[in-house]
This record gives structure tokens, sequence and C-alpha cells, in this order.
């Protein structure tokens, strides 16, 4: 389960900081010491972009390189070792990644050749690599370069295409990937037929994605009205929320969301 108990946070000058929960050296300041207030991680000033997963985090720098901290007992660092790691340890020496996401135990991220590759842990088919084998280092997902967008779910991911398609694969007992069945899926599949999806968010086992004309839509886990259907049915297909068509931002909490 997703329930992250720290943060990790970019400031305008580039400077990365962390705090909270540090067991396993997810704050990247080269201790397991639990922080009650911001620390600074290491003295770059050239971070772009933060993710933090359930026990890890990923980081990238401005010249494209990927950098991976914390918890790595299932390859989730992607850095070829199931070593943790207390400090941001380069993964690879690739210098075209663009964007980031880790899940609870699994990571994605996206080159800006559009590709799409995946680490971690696989037990749920979470990377749609067609196996449940945990990866140490990314591996691509297909031959497609059309990829734009990317999240890690708890133990499902989802992907948005330049089409506007939507694409989603792994743990989908509760619905939460939204193609209308309850079938986990070890490769991406096709999440209905629209091609104006713009932004995604998932969490435990339920998804949220916002459409270009505004909508909000919602599917999976829902015993707790985290939907926001007005039920607390489980939903295997995106069923609207609202009629309204003016959400601009979504984001789905452990059993929770908030929306703008």
């Amino acid at each position: 389960m997703q329930q992250i108990i720290f943060k990790a946070l970019l400031k305008i000058n580039g400077t990365l900081w962390a705090w909270g929960y540090n067991g396993f050296g997810q704050l990247g300041d080269g201790t397991t010491t639990h922080r009650q207030n911001p620390v600074q991680v290491g003295i770059d000033d050239n971070w772009v972009s933060v993710a933090a997963g359930s026990n890890q985090t990923l980081g990238l720098k401005s010249d494209g390189t990927l950098w991976a901290w914390g918890y790595n007992k299932e390859g989730q660092l992607g850095d070829g070792s199931i070593i943790s790691k207390y400090n941001p340890t380069q993964n690879g020496m690739d210098n075209n990644w663009v964007s980031v996401t880790s899940g609870s135990n699994h990571s994605l991220g996206l080159k800006s050749d559009g590709s799409l590759w995946v680490w971690g842990r696989n037990n749920f088919l979470q990377l749609g690599d067609g196996t449940t084998t945990n990866r140490t280092s990314p591996v691509q997902i297909g031959i497609d370069n059309d990829w734009v967008s990317v999240i890690a779910g708890t133990t499902q991911s989802f992907g948005l295409k330049s089409n506007g398609s939507l694409w989603a694969w792994g743990n989908n007992e509760l619905g939460a990937l939204g193609d209308g069945t309850n079938t986990s899926r070890s490769t991406p599949v096709q999440v209905g037929t629209e091609y104006n999806w713009v932004n995604i968010t998932s969490n435990l086992e339920h998804t949220l994605g916002l459409k270009s004309d505004g909508t909000l839509w919602a599917w999976g886990f829902n015993s707790n009205g985290e939907l926001g259907d007005g039920t607390t049915i489980w939903r295997n297909s995106p069923v609207q929320i609202e009629m309204d068509n003016k959400w601009v931002n979504i984001t789905a909490g452990y059993q929770h969301i908030a929306l703008v």
C-alpha cells in the first residue's frame, strides 16, 4: 500500500529538501534519522523533479540524469542492485530522462524520445513487461515512442499517449485499471476508446482522470466513497463525477481525493 510518510520538495533555486520518516534512507541525507524539519539533500542546485514512492525517492537533474535513494530490496531504485541507498545514486549513464514516477515498490520513467521504461517490484504485473519478474534496472515497455505521461499507482500503472489515449496495466482485482473488467493486465491495455485524457492519478486501488473538456472521471475501489460518485459501489469503468466541466487538477491520496 502506498502511504507516503515523508516528503521531498524542490526550491526555486534547484535545491532538494526532505523531511519525515527516514528508516530506509529515503530522505537521502546519508542517514536513517527521522527529520521533523526540512534538511537539504546534498549541495547540488540542479534538481528539476522529484517523485516519492512508499519508501524510495527518485529525482531528475537538469542534465537529464536520473537519481534514486531509499529502500531497494526489490530493485525499485533501478540501479542494478537490491542494496538500499542513503544518498542519491545515479541510475545508469543516460541523460535523456524527462519524467519519473514511483508507486508502492515500482517505478516508471519516460525518456526524451517518448519511450517508456519500468523497474522494481512486479508481483502484480505492475511493470507491464508481460512477466512477474522484478527488475533491478530499467526495461523498455514495447517499442512505442509516443508516451507523454506516466503514473505509478500502488500496484497498477497508467500511461498517456500523445494522441490522448489512456493505457493501464497491473493489478485490477478491484477495477482500478478501468478497462471494464477485473482482470489484471501484464501489458498495457487501452482504457476505453476516448482520445481526450489529459491527467491521471491513482492510489491504493482507485483512480481518477481528467479529460480535455474539463470533466472528471473515477473508477476502482469505492468502499469509503473515494470516487465521489455519491455511492460506495466499486467501478471497473470510468464514471463521470458531477456534471461540472471546470476541473483542472487532481490528486489521489491513500483513501481520499483532492481536486481543483
